[in-house]
């Protein structure tokens, strides 16, 4: 803390005692003394030509390391030799280190793996859980979900992983999803990062990040949201089971559209696109609605006619899959 009494070392007009006079005389020699039409400056230094050039040069050669890097490590990623044993990593004595092609695992209650997806992803095997490797091969990945619960952390191009679950099969495009069936081939599936399509005797669903879908063994269901009301998930379950049975009550078309949020536009598209005669009901006018779409008695005609294109017109209106599956690349840290 500073005295209040004047202090030569403070103070340097005031006269100090001979110590400080002879200390003061030795140092004075490295004082700093700048000259009297020095003007100080806050700007900073100028960097050299010369060191400017070999900063950018050294920043341009690190950038190219980093593109070669990544053009020798990406085709590695995704190579890999027919038939290979996938990793299994669990803390579990009695299950195998490794699965074959052909090979079963099974994780019994209170149990868990993880599996190593060739060298494009990992998947997760819950307690009670059963699948079968069917195939596997650079670009082509396949495994059956028996019974159970998975759960897929994929990052590669669309198509080079999949599981089956007895006649469906869910395809990945990039993404990071759960999945379960029962022994009676009911399930569901939830997306939480990127898009699958999931393929059943013909029919082909997109489910996107933040929706899920239920299936069974003969087909499956409209994608949902997760943050959907309970209201509107009954009353599309209702409208889309009864539709295939070849019925329309309109009383579930109502409710559907009454229902609906902004949220839900992409299950409302789902419904319209899978029956197109819907098109004449309320849930047409309703998603037209949500889009901001002008309601066109042409255009609506068309898609009750089952018409591509008008679909096509409003399907633009919404996210779809990316062509770039490699934008989520946090799902290759998984």
């Amino acid at each position: 803390m500073m005295s209040e009494t004047p202090d030569p070392l403070w103070d340097p007009a005031l006269p100090g005692d001979e110590a400080l006079q002879r200390l003061t005389s030795l140092l004075g020699a490295y004082r700093y003394a700048p000259p009297s039409d020095h003007a100080w400056s806050i700007r900073p230094a100028r960097i050299p030509r010369e060191r400017r050039r070999r900063i950018m040069l050294a920043g341009a050669a690190a950038l190219a390391a980093c593109v070669a890097g990544l053009a020798v490590w990406m085709p590695w990623r995704l190579q890999w030799q027919d038939g290979r044993q996938w990793v299994i990593d669990t803390k579990v004595a009695s299950l195998p280190a490794a699965l074959d092609v052909g090979d079963t695992l099974t994780t019994d209650a209170g149990q868990a793996a993880m599996v190593k997806v060739a060298r494009i992803g990992r998947m997760e095997l819950t307690p009670g859980t059963r699948v079968k490797l069917l195939d596997t091969r650079a670009g082509h990945h396949r495994l059956e979900l028996v019974s159970g619960r998975v759960r897929a952390r994929i990052w590669a191009p669309p198509g080079y992983f999949a599981i089956a679950a007895g006649t469906s099969e869910t395809i990945d495009l990039g993404c990071e999803f759960e999945m379960d069936r029962d022994l009676h081939g009911n399930g569901a599936i939830h997306v939480t990062s990127g898009w699958i399509m999931h393929r059943v005797k013909g029919q082909e669903t997109l489910v996107p990040a933040g929706s899920s879908l239920a299936f069974n063994a003969e087909r499956g269901g409209i994608p949902i949201t997760t943050t959907a009301s309970i209201g509107f998930r009954k009353a599309v379950e209702q409208l889309d089971s009864a539709m295939t049975q070849g019925m329309r009550p309109p009383d579930f078309e109502q409710e559907v559209a009454d229902q609906a949020t902004s949220s839900d536009r992409f299950a409302l598209l789902s419904l319209l696109t899978r029956y197109p005669a819907l098109a004449s009901g309320p849930i047409y006018p309703k998603l037209a609605e949500l889009l901001g779409e002008p309601i066109e008695v042409s255009h609506r005609e068309a898609w009750s006619r089952g018409s591509v294109h008008a679909m096509n017109s409003w399907w633009e209106r919404m996210p779809r899959p990316p062509k770039a599956w490699w934008l989520n690349w946090q799902d290759a840290l998984g």
